[in-house]
């Protein structure tokens, strides 16, 4: 999958766009979902946006579009199998920790749970299903799609934006002084280490110093 991160930089940008909207559409299917890097991808297309090879409201744009298409299709396969969606050949590979969180975000939350999990790695794959499956209709679960969608897309490629922009400025603004500062630290690494080395030889040599000096014993006078 790193594969699909390396190649938004050497791709035209309709591809990096077709890329990124396949990435997160396949997300949303059971077992192929947990493997898909969408985090690194986003992350590595809002830097790309910083630079001006995408745009950043279209590749949000793009992002959301397909979490609400993925949501949706998750939602349709969950129902469609039913009590089938965990115990499949799919549902029974996926980490039984995953299903039992997943479950418990449905069971306390709703259709608010779809919002929520959106944020959550694996689990936002599992909840749509899981909605499906208990039969709660679609439009319960649609408001908070649609709300997470874009929220969710817009934090994690204007990470990216955000990151790529922060580090151009520290290193156009505050190289000089990264680089001061690590020369000071550095010549004071190097001092603390002699001296920490020369003391024990200016120790053994105070010691020598007192063992070669000669013992007086007083002159006892006779009488």
């Amino acid at each position: 999958m790193n594969t699909l991160t390396t190649a938004l930089g050497h791709v035209p940008p309709a591809y990096a766009y077709a890329i990124v909207a396949l990435a997160v559409l396949a997300e949303s299917i059971l077992l192929i979902g947990a493997f898909i890097p969408t985090l690194t991808l986003l992350l590595t297309a809002g830097a790309l946006a910083r630079t001006g090879q995408l745009g950043l409201p279209l590749l949000i744009a793009t992002a959301a579009a397909m979490v609400i298409t993925g949501d949706f299709l998750a939602h349709r396969t969950g129902r469609a199998l039913g009590t089938r969606l965990r115990t499949g050949r799919l549902g029974r590979r996926l980490p039984s920790a995953a299903w039992q969180r997943a479950e418990a975000l449905m069971a306390s939350r709703g259709g608010h749970a779809v919002f929520w999990a959106r944020f959550l790695p694996v689990i936002r794959t599992l909840v749509p299903h899981l909605a499906g499956a208990t039969r709660l209709p679609y439009r319960r679960i649609a408001p908070y799609s649609l709300a997470a969608a874009p929220l969710w897309a817009a934090l994690e490629a204007g990470t990216g934006y955000a990151a790529t922009a922060s580090l151009q400025h520290a290193l156009t603004l505050g190289g000089p002084v990264l680089a001061a500062t690590a020369a000071v630290v550095a010549a004071a690494a190097l001092m603390w280490t002699k001296l920490r080395l020369q003391a024990p030889a200016d120790r053994a040599l105070g010691h020598d110093t007192v063992a070669a000096e000669p013992t007086s014993v007083p002159a006892h006078s006779h009488k």
